[in-house]
C-alpha cells in the first residue's frame, strides 16, 4: 500500500485499535469472558468510523475485512441476545467462538495487508 504512516495520526490510531481488537479477541477466546465484548464493540465502532470515511489505499483495501469484522461481531451480539438464559448454552457458545475466530482472522488479514507480520 502506498500510504505513509509517518505523521498520519488517523492511520496510527487505526493500527493501535487493530492491535487492541486482536488482543481482545484472543482474550475472549481464551477466557470465554463476555464482558470484553463491550470494549470490543467500542474498538470496532471506532475502527469503522476511521476506515469507512478513509479514501487512502490503507482504508479502501481493507473494506471487505472491516465488513466481515463488523458482521461477525454483530452476529455475536445477536446470538447472545437470543440466548434464553444469562449463561450461553452449548450451541450459542460454539457459534460465538466461531464468530470470534472470524473477527480474529479479519484482524490478521488486515495486519498482513499492512505488512505488519
Amino acid at each position: 500500500m502506498a500510504t505513509d504512516l509517518v505523521g498520519n495520526v488517523k492511520l496510527q490510531r487505526f493500527i493501535q485499535l487493530l492491535s487492541d481488537l486482536n488482543h481482545q479477541c484472543v482474550d475472549a477466546i481464551k477466557t470465554g469472558n463476555t464482558v470484553i465484548f463491550d470494549d470490543m464493540n467500542k474498538t470496532i465502532e471506532e475502527m469503522y468510523a476511521i476506515q469507512s470515511v478513509g479514501e487512502e489505499d490503507a482504508y479502501t483495501a481493507i473494506a471487505d475485512e472491516m465488513d466481515s469484522i463488523r458482521q461477525n461481531f454483530n452476529a455475536i451480539v445477536t446470538m447472545l441476545q437470543s440466548n434464553e438464559s444469562d449463561e450461553p448454552d452449548f450451541t450459542t457458545s460454539l457459534a460465538v467462538k466461531k464468530f470470534l475466530r472470524n473477527v480474529f482472522e479479519g484482524t490478521v488479514s488486515i495486519i498482513t495487508k499492512y505488512g505488519l507480520v
